[in-house]
Formats: structure tokens, sequence, C-alpha cells
């Protein structure tokens, strides 16, 4: 598992370099990730904490950034009801994975 596999970002949009660099664009500068945002949903609505997870791990996927969609499956699973974790070191291991994956894609894009 990658934190950005570009062979295989590259093959999931038809090898469209252009395409790959619009969606790495877009994963870097668009929305950010806040964790305080995410502990006050998490605190209100696990769901709504689930859906918030679920945008940045779809994210995540879209590009091939491998680690920060596992650790935001991980995470958005146990929101969600599906399994047991402990939510404070899910959040960080998802934030850590997301933060790792934008600083990469950011150095393939500059």
């Amino acid at each position: 598992m990658e934190t950005f596999n570009r062979s295989l970002a590259l093959e999931m949009v038809g090898d469209e370099v252009e395409l790959l660099q619009e969606l790495e664009r877009s994963f870097v500068y668009d929305k950010v990730f806040d964790m305080n945002t995410l502990e006050e949903l998490e605190a209100k609505n696990p769901l709504e904490a689930a859906a918030y997870v679920h945008s940045f791990k779809g994210a995540a996927r879209q590009i091939a950034a491998e680690k920060a969609a596992f650790s935001g499956q991980k995470l958005e699973d146990v929101l969600r009801g599906k399994n047991q974790g402990n939510l404070k070191e899910l959040n960080a291991e998802f934030s850590s994975m997301l933060s790792e994956a934008i600083e990469t894609i950011r150095k393939d894009i500059e």
C-alpha cells in the first residue's frame, strides 16, 4: 500500500495526465480536512462524522492515495457502527495519512 500510487491513479483515469493533475490539484487545494470539525461532528452525530470522513476518503480513493483511503475506511466503519475501535487513534491516523498524501501529491503537481 502506497501513500500515492501514481501508476494506479493514471490507470484509473485512462492515462489522461491532465485529468489526473486536475484531480490532484482538487485533492490538495479544494477542501481542507479539519480535526476540530471531525471531533465536533463525532460528539454530535457519528453518522454526520462518517459522511465527513467519507468525502475525504472517497477523494483519496479516487486518486489512489491508498493509505489515506484505507485509514479513512477504518474510521468510517467505526463511526457507522460496523466495527469497534479507538476514535482518537483512528482520527490521528486518518489525519496523518491524509496529510502525508497531500504533501506527496503537492510535490507531484508543483
